[in-house]
C-alpha cells in the first residue's frame, strides 16, 4: 500500500481496533474529526481501511456500508445510504477510503444482537 502516485509506503495507522458488539444498531467506524490517531484528509486518497468479522458463524452477518450516520439507523435507504455488502463470521475486507468528510462515512451493524466482535485498521498517508 502505497501512497498517491508514489512507491513510499503508506506512513500512518489508526492501530487494530477491536469492538465487541452486541445490539443492531450501526456504527461509524471513522467519524469524521473523532480520531484520536490523526485525521486523514481529502488529499489522502491512497487512505485503505481493512474490516473483519471476527466470528465464526456462516449465518450472522455485519453489514458494511457507505452513507450518512446522521440519517435513521437503516442501511440501505437508498437515499442516504447504500450496502456493499455482507461479511460473515471469518471474513474480511480492504477497501479505498477517502477521508473526506463529504464522502460520507463507513458504517456497519450486526444482523443480529448475539455478541459479534469485528475488527478494523484505517491506513493513510
Amino acid at each position: 500500500m502505497t501512497k498517491a502516485g508514489t512507491t513510499t509506503g503508506l506512513e500512518f495507522s489508526s492501530g487494530l481496533i477491536r469492538r465487541k458488539l452486541t445490539a443492531t444498531t450501526e456504527i461509524d467506524l471513522i467519524p469524521t474529526g473523532a480520531q484520536i490517531y490523526g485525521t486523514p484528509t481529502a488529499t489522502t486518497n491512497a487512505s485503505k481501511l481493512y474490516i473483519k468479522n471476527t466470528g465464526s458463524s456462516s449465518t450472522d452477518y455485519i453489514s458494511v456500508g457507505l452513507g450518512d450516520a446522521t440519517q435513521a439507523n437503516e442501511l440501505d435507504d437508498g437515499t442516504s445510504k447504500i450496502t456493499l455488502g455482507h461479511l460473515y463470521g471469518g471474513e474480511w475486507m480492504l477497501i479505498p477510503y477517502n477521508g473526506a468528510t463529504n464522502v460520507g462515512d463507513v458504517l456497519v451493524a450486526p444482523s443480529t444482537a448475539e455478541a459479534t466482535t469485528i475488527e478494523w485498521m484505517l491506513f493513510f498517508e
